[in-house]
Parts: structure tokens; C-alpha cells; sequence
């Protein structure tokens, strides 16, 4: 299948004078995000309402060079400007290990979802038409996982497309605009305490300036917090990618008696106004120190001096009986579900998608 094709052209439009003008529009699917240049690519993220750090050039350019995930970004121009985008990766299919299927996901790591500056009603119809043609064969599932809630605009469009919503995971958002003392007054009684006794404790948070070493020593950390846990890390290649954006990066880290205590790699989100805890890495050996309390201390009062309206915790499972759903709800964040759409590509995606449910319904009658 050619990667390039024209979806509209010479479409007539209406100009709302009486008149016409005749417009052209290409769409293309790129395997590699720099088959575009970083600013025509960036211009769509920055004009559209809900673009974010995730649809950016960079985060997508550290995912396919750090994680080796394969692209098929959907691109669209107008008259030879940008006016959507549509990212997306193959990647193994979630939670089945070694297998020879897999998705096409828009995005994880992070966030993704078409974005269109104008047009939408042409130009979105043709992304999700377009996208479905690769999902063949191995590729069984498209997944859209969306960031920004006004995406439930689109819900009935995606539905009548052939997508379902999924709301296996949520994330807790903590309002910034309000005065410290009243987002302190609101977390829960254990998140108080923790934080009143870090410092009055030995442990002493420090804001890293993000480089290769400081990254490096972050990483061992937290590979070592991974495989205590049995989770997958990231790959070193990642972390080393991501200082393609260093500045969209905040790194906290602690000190306990002068030993390195682990920290928090944040995603600064300056299109949602956002800072985005993305990933932590405490050992277990300093959780007595209240580390992990006073770093998310550290990062609300860092994004309400920055101006940034909300700090997002993070994805979890809503469950509140899932531990680390009780941890975040205790910074009185508002839980927020987790916009999921899939559509399957073929028969192998409807084996899966029973046995999926058929395990977490056995899951949760276990638990």
C-alpha cells in the first residue's frame, strides 16, 4: 500500500460568500517521525486545543529511536500546510508476552489522539479510515489512549467507526491554581503527616539539572525499584533519548544522610498547563525517610511557582482497594478516567478481547 495518497483533491469548499475555491489536501503515513521537520510537525501540537507534550516531535522521536517501537504517524497538509496529525506505533500486544501479535497505539508511552487545526470534518473521517487499513494481519488492535477529556467529543464518530471505550485505568489530577496551605489542608490525613515528618527527618530533596549522568544515576535506581517490583523497565537507550527534550524534563531527587534515595522524572506538559508525574523511583529502603511524600510535596509547590495549572500523578488502576490508587487519592487529587478507544482489525482481536474479559472478570471475582 502506498504511503502517500490524496484524500481530497481538489475538494470545493465554500468560502461563505456565494463563491468557491478549490482546495487540495494530502495525507501521508510516515515511518519515521523526521520524514517532517520538527516545526511543521510541532505547529499542528501548538495550534490545536488538544495537542500536548506527547504529540510533540520530540517525545515521539525519543519513543521510536529510544524504544525502537515502529511508526505510522498520519500526516495531513492543506495547500502544503499542516493542518492534522494522527501518531501512532506497532508495539507487542499489551499483556501477552512473547507473542507474535501486536497493536497499532496511539501513544504509549503517553498520550495520543488525532489532532486537526481546521477542516475537522474531512480531515478526521480520512485519519481513522486511513489507520484502519493497518490493522492487518499480526496487527490485531488500534488503540487510542487521549489525554485531554474534551476528546469525548469525538466519542459517537469513534463509536460509529467501529471503536470501543475501555476504563481500565484513570489518573488523578491536583488542581494548582489553589494556595498551597489549601491543596495541603485537602490531601488526607497519612499524606499530611508524611510530609510533616520527612521534614522533620534527614532526608533533603534536590532539583537536578538534567543531564546524561544525572539521568544515568536516576536510571540505575530505578531499574533496581523495577525489578523489585517484577514490572519492565524503560530502556537506558529511552532515558538517553529524552534528553532530546531536556527541557520539557523535571527531575527531583532525594538524599538521605548524603546516599542517593532515588526520585521523580517529571514531564513538563506546557500545552495542557500540565507537569505529569511519569516516573518514580523510590526504594523501598527509604520509604520509613517519607522520601516519596516529600518529592510530590516538592513538585506541587514547584508547579504552583511555575504557573503550571494541574499536576497529574500518574495512571493507575481504579480500584480503591489497588494500593497505589489509595497513595495518589491521598494528595486529594480528582480522579479522572483514562480515555481508551479500541478497534479491532480482525478475527485474532475478537479471540482476545474474550479472553481478556473472560480473565479480569475471574480476576476480580479472586480479588
Amino acid at each position: 500500500m502506498p504511503l502517500s495518497s490524496r484524500i481530497a483533491s481538489g475538494l470545493r469548499l465554500g468560502t461563505g460568500t456565494g463563491t468557491s475555491e478549490q482546495s487540495s489536501y494530502d495525507l501521508r503515513v510516515l515511518r519515521s517521525i523526521s520524514e517532517v521537520s520538527p516545526d511543521r510537525w510541532n505547529a499542528v501540537v501548538e495550534q490545536s486545543s488538544r495537542g500536548s507534550v506527547f504529540h510533540r516531535y520530540e517525545w515521539l522521536d525519543a519513543v521510536e529511536n529510544g524504544l525502537g517501537y515502529t511508526p505510522r504517524h498520519v500526516f495531513v497538509e492543506k495547500d502544503g500546510n499542516p493542518i492534522g496529525l494522527f501518531p501512532n506505533f506497532l508495539e507487542p500486544l499489551e499483556g501477552v508476552d512473547r507473542s507474535p501479535l501486536r497493536r497499532l497505539v496511539s501513544v504509549e508511552p503517553g498520550f495520543g489522539g488525532p489532532l486537526t487545526t481546521t477542516d475537522t470534518d474531512t480531515v478526521l473521517p480520512s485519519m481513522l479510515d486511513t489507520i484502519a487499513d493497518y490493522c492487518t494481519r499480526r496487527t490485531v488492535v488500534h488503540e487510542i489512549r487521549a489525554l485531554d477529556t474534551s476528546y469525548l467529543r469525538y466519542n459517537t464518530l469513534l463509536q460509529c467507526q467501529g471503536y470501543e471505550p475501555n476504563r481500565r485505568r484513570c489518573r488523578f489530577l491536583l488542581h494548582l491554581s489553589r494556595p498551597y496551605e489549601d491543596i495541603l489542608s485537602g490531601m488526607s490525613r497519612s499524606r499530611r503527616k508524611g510530609i510533616e515528618h520527612g521534614r522533620e527527618g534527614d532526608a533533603e530533596i534536590i532539583e537536578e539539572e538534567v543531564t546524561r549522568d544525572t539521568l544515568r544515576q536516576f536510571y540505575r535506581t530505578y531499574v533496581q525499584v523495577m525489578d523489585d517490583l517484577g514490572v519492565s523497565a524503560f530502556s537506558r537507550s529511552f532515558f538517553e533519548s529524552l534528553l532530546g527534550m531536556a527541557d520539557r524534563l523535571l527531575l527531583v531527587t532525594a538524599r538521605v544522610d548524603g546516599e542517593y534515595a532515588g526520585g521523580l522524572l517529571e514531564i513538563l506538559d506546557d500545552e495542557q498547563s500540565s507537569v505529569h508525574g511519569y516516573i518514580s523511583a523510590i526504594p523501598r529502603e527509604f520509604f520509613d525517610h517519607h522520601v516519596s511524600e516529600l518529592l510530590y510535596d516538592y513538585v506541587v509547590r514547584w508547579g504552583i511557582d511555575n504557573g503550571y495549572e494541574t499536576y497529574d500523578l500518574g495512571t493507575t488502576k481504579p480500584d480503591y482497594e489497588n494500593g497505589l490508587f489509595r497513595y495518589k487519592e491521598g494528595f486529594g487529587g480528582q480522579p479522572v478516567p483514562t480515555l481508551v478507544w479500541e478497534r479491532g482489525g480482525n478475527s485474532l482481536w475478537d479471540v482476545f478481547h474474550r479472553g481478556r474479559a473472560m480473565y479480569l472478570k475471574h480476576f476480580s471475582a479472586e480479588s
